[in-house]
């Protein structure tokens, strides 16, 4: 029980599960692809001409490529930078509004985590607004939905 003490168990833990994400991700993108090329063979094998496999196959492929739109993307971006601010301001709300009801200044502590939220949708927020500036440049239209 006196390795659970340690200052590093917390560092570790966060290094382990991010290489295990990060793994997990790579392998299940492997056999995504895997599956793919199976499905290609065996309609091949049942006989179905390349034509068609492509036809079939290369729709299925270009409905992914065109969900990676720029308005997508930029939706995501400000929706991402919304939900992230109002954590952040949601956290450093309810530690502020903690501290003046417990009176306990340690609670402060938790409203300067707060302020990562936040910074990281003030980030998002100032990407949304490049990507906007850039479509206007470029001629498309970005409406205000």
């Amino acid at each position: 029980m006196h390795a659970f003490n340690s200052p590093f168990v917390v560092p570790v833990a966060i290094f382990a599960m991010i290489a295990i994400l990060g793994v997990s991700g790579m392998i299940s993108s492997y056999h995504e692809k895997k599956l793919k090329v199976e499905q290609r063979m065996m309609a091949l094998q049942r006989g179905i001409p390349l034509e068609e496999t492509e036809k079939i196959f290369g729709a299925a492929e270009r409905a992914e490529q065109e969900r990676g739109d720029p308005l997508r993307s930029m939706r995501n971006a400000r929706r991402a930078a919304l939900i992230l601010v109002a954590c952040g301001v949601g956290i450093i709300a309810t530690c502020l509004l903690l501290t003046a009801i417990l009176q306990v200044r340690e609670i402060l502590a938790g409203a300067a985590g707060g302020l990562i939220p936040a910074a990281i949708g003030i980030g998002f927020w100032i990407d949304y607004k490049i990507q906007a500036r850039e479509m206007e440049r470029l001629g498309l239209v970005v409406g205000s939905e």
